[in-house]
This record gives C-alpha cells, structure tokens and sequence, in this order.
C-alpha cells in the first residue's frame, strides 16, 4: 500500500514539475511603461439598436400615452359591470344566533 502511495506521489510531483517547466516565457513586468501590451478593442453595446420610430411603430412614451387615453374615456370598472340579481334569486342572510343569556368563563 505505501508502495501505490510513493509512486502516486512521484506522478504528481513529475506532472506540477512538467507544468512548471512549459511556463518559460516570461511575463512583461506591469510596472515597465515601454511594455508592450495588447490592442483594447470597442464594442459599443448599442451598435445593434434600432430605434422604434424606424420600424414603424411610436416610441414607448407615446405608446403609451395613447393607450392610457383610449382607456381613460371608458367608464370605471368598464367592462365589469355586474347585474343585480332578481329578487327572488337573491340570497338570504341567515338568522343570527341567540345571544347566550350567561357568560360562560372559558
């Protein structure tokens, strides 16, 4: 068992020193203005955007003003109104129970 556990051992050693090796080019230093860096690339993140005026429909402020002044002419709670039921169908409230005439203490 120490036998699998010291041969274990030596694979990881040979495989973190194989690592190391292959790292052998060097980093610039950060602190060197004459460093040599890579080009920043722009991306703007509205290059895709389309404007709604040009698909043909109105901007969100005037979507919505229009759709709150068709609304706002109805009647309130249009649309919800409910009809009173006839008198015979009206439902009876029930009796209410008598009154103990003696408190009892809980």
């Amino acid at each position: 068992m120490t036998r699998k556990l010291w041969v274990a051992f030596g694979v990881l050693l040979a495989a973190a020193l194989g690592a190391q090796a292959q790292q052998s080019t060097p980093k610039p230093d950060p602190a060197d203005p004459a460093a040599a860096v890579q080009a920043t690339l722009f991306a703007s993140s509205l290059s895709g955007y389309t404007p709604a005026m040009k698909n043909g429909t109105p901007p969100p402020d005037q979507a919505w003003r229009a759709a709150n002044d068709a609304v706002g002419g109805q009647a309130a709670h249009s649309g919800h109104e409910m009809a009173a039921p006839a008198a015979s169908e009206a439902p009876r409230m029930a009796e209410p129970a008598a009154a103990p005439t003696q408190h009892k203490h809980h």
